[in-house]
């Protein structure tokens, strides 16, 4: 995978967005093993994109900003990459509990899609953050050369994702 400006890394944000869908889709027709490794490249996806997003993303949005702009301040990444990791370990729990013990975990549907309701909304509303505040600022900060180098850098965390699944 190969990552010309910061906003391509949307690319994987978007692919996430395709796999919820799938998800529920599969969870709808009762094809539980395949709602579960959707949830599984999800959870890759999801995660790996927020460790690089902790570890060599906002250090360098830090450094650049001497004041951050109103919903743009770095604990406010932090606090909602926790919020994400809690809730996509949890559903990754209940989900790999329920396909190994069907008859031991209720599935109910209702509950589930509420409770991605507010998955959703969280995901929805830490990708709009790094969109109008991450994205921008390490373009418009980093000289070309440093982006150049921290995107293929960055490039190379995924390569794993671009094997395992269709981007």
């Amino acid at each position: 995978m190969n990552f010309s400006s910061f906003r391509d890394l949307s690319k994987n944000l978007e692919l996430c967005e395709k796999l919820f869908i799938d998800h529920q889709i599969f969870l709808l027709k009762k094809d539980y093993e395949q709602a579960l490794l959707i949830f599984e490249r999800l959870y890759d996806i999801r995660t790996i994109h927020l460790k690089i997003m902790e570890e060599k993303l906002l250090p360098l949005y830090e450094s650049a900003l001497n004041e951050f702009p109103k919903g743009g301040k770095p604990l406010y990444f932090i606090r909602e990459k926790k919020l994400i990791l809690k809730d996509l370990n949890k559903q990754m729990r209940f989900l790999g509990q329920f396909v190994l013990h069907p008859e031991k975990v209720e599935l109910n549907l209702v509950k589930l899609f509420e409770e991605y309701a507010w998955l959703k909304d969280l995901l929805d509303h830490h990708d709009a953050r790094e969109k109008a505040f991450l994205f921008p600022t390490l373009e418009k900060e980093l000289p070309d050369e440093q982006k150049k180098n921290l995107l293929e850098m960055v490039a190379m965390d995924y390569p794993d994702l671009n094997l395992r699944f269709d981007l």
